[in-house]
């Protein structure tokens, strides 16, 4: 194939809808070298997301929504998502646990409370319950072995 109609065949496939990456990646070429063909091509690109979509993003994030949430209803990209919602300061910060948070953690672990009670009564998530305890040597998962049947 010349290269002629390589760059055809490029500016076919992104007109088609594919993004430059996914051209790429089927014609086996680098990234740099497809966006320079369709730039010889004078191809005008897509823009990242289209304003109505940013809209809507932004309305949902308004409402609070939450990013995972708004990415899977859309069909999109989490980061992308993401992106926009900080670009619009939408984006809820994680709250830092103090010290005595933390330890609050590890007392109440050892004094028998399940790593769902602390999460609950702390409003944290169970993973953030289990890094403190791992940090502080103080959780181990435990193995099951599983026996052959």
């Amino acid at each position: 194939m010349s290269e002629g109609e390589l760059k055809e065949k490029i500016k076919k496939m992104y007109d088609e809808g594919k993004s430059i990456r996914q051209i790429a990646s089927e014609l086996g070429m680098t990234y740099s070298k497809v966006r320079r063909m369709l730039l010889e091509q004078n191809v005008k690109f897509r823009g990242r997301v289209a304003e109505e979509v940013v809209k809507e993003i932004l309305e949902r994030g308004k409402k609070g929504e939450s990013a995972n949430k708004i990415s899977k209803e859309m069909n999109m990209n989490f980061n992308t998502v993401l992106r926009i919602l900080r670009k619009y300061n939408l984006v809820k910060r994680k709250r830092k646990l103090t010290a005595d948070e933390t330890l609050k953690i590890k007392n109440d672990f050892q004094k028998g409370k399940s790593i769902y009670q602390i999460a609950k009564e702390m409003k944290i998530s169970t993973n953030l319950v289990v890094y403190y305890l791992k940090k502080y040597n103080v959780y181990r998962p435990s193995t099951h072995e599983v026996s052959p049947t």
